[in-house]
């Protein structure tokens, strides 16, 4: 089982994508011994929480709490955790969609899109922009009727390269309850 459906990823219209990429970069084209898929509960040795570090403090997580957690996301069901991985079967990257349900909107969805990480030794190859394009375009498959993500203002324009809009009038608030 997988945190998205790969199927359904190399199934997307690819002609909706936002990005411009080198070598015809896509889904079902990418460098040799490199593939997109969804996250795998055995995905824990493969380097995940690892690569989560360059963007975050992850902590000490153990292969037990590791597949405690993938097990409550795949069981809910609004998980769409998309992965890069070598010809090791090493993860090189990673980005989240994550769905809201709602009543407004004609009971649409809300997409959050998290957690977009690329190990160093694979920077760039495209594959966070190609991560993203991949998100975008599921998210509107799936109905959500707005997308959004929070990000430090040094990387504002890798996201408006992809058409993503500063929202200016609107302030970000939050409360951390831990580290």
């Amino acid at each position: 089982m997988e945190l998205c459906n790969t199927k359904q990823l190399l199934d997307i219209d690819w002609n909706r994508a936002r990005g411009k990429y080198k070598n015809n970069l896509s889904p079902t084209n990418l460098p040799e011994g490199y593939k997109v898929r969804g996250l795998r509960r055995c995905d824990y040795g493969r380097g995940y929480c690892e690569l989560l570090g360059f963007l975050t403090k992850v902590g000490d997580v153990t292969e037990d709490m590791f597949t405690k957690q993938y097990d409550e996301m795949a069981k809910c069901g609004t998980y769409h955790i998309l992965v890069v991985v070598d010809d090791n079967d090493r993860i090189a990257a990673t980005a989240t969609l994550v769905l809201e349900h709602k009543f407004i909107h004609r009971t649409a969805m809300r997409g959050r899109i998290e957690d977009v990480c690329v190990h160093p030794d694979h920077q760039g190859k495209q594959f966070g922009k190609l991560l993203l394009d991949i998100l975008i375009i599921l998210a509107e498959d799936l109905n959500c009727y707005k997308l959004s993500l929070d990000c430090d203002t040094s990387v504002l324009g890798f996201y408006q390269k992809l058409n993503l809009k500063l929202k200016e009038d609107h302030k970000f608030m939050y409360e951390k309850f831990f580290e």
